[in-house]
Parts: C-alpha cells; sequence; structure tokens
C-alpha cells in the first residue's frame, strides 16, 4: 500500500530532473514514423522517410526552439 504513493513521487522527482527535451525526442521519432507510413507502403522507404521526416521536423522544432531561447535571452 506504501509502495504506490513512494513510486509516484519517485517518477515525479526524476521527471523534475530530466530536461524537458528528452520528452519530444519519441514523439519526434513517433510523428515521423507516423507520417513515413502513411506516405509509403513498402517498409525500406518508410524507414528512408522516417529519417527524412525527424530531420525536417527536427530542424524546424529546433529553429523555433532557438527563436525562444534567444528571445527569452535578449528580450
Amino acid at each position: 500500500m506504501l509502495i504506490e504513493p513512494l513510486l509516484a513521487i519517485m517518477v515525479a522527482q526524476l521527471a523534475g530532473r530530466v530536461p524537458g527535451i528528452f520528452f519530444g525526442l519519441p514523439l519526434l521519432a513517433l510523428a515521423s514514423l507516423i507520417f513515413a507510413a502513411t506516405h509509403h507502403e513498402d517498409p525500406a522507404a518508410i524507414g528512408y522517410a522516417a529519417v527524412h521526416w525527424t530531420v525536417w521536423l527536427g530542424g524546424m522544432l529546433g529553429a523555433v526552439l532557438a527563436a525562444v531561447l534567444l528571445l527569452g535571452w535578449f528580450v
């Protein structure tokens, strides 16, 4: 009975220590895989397109993150 609240506290403390950007990486990978799978049927083409979408989405999101960080530092 006491283990469940302790486990919840430990998970909350761990989540507080991990930077939030690491929670977005699995979402980026899944979104890329879903986009690729909706456009292709061949597994090899899906793999290639997933890498393409990951680079494209990661670059766009990285540019937005950089812009927000720069605005936060200078404004």
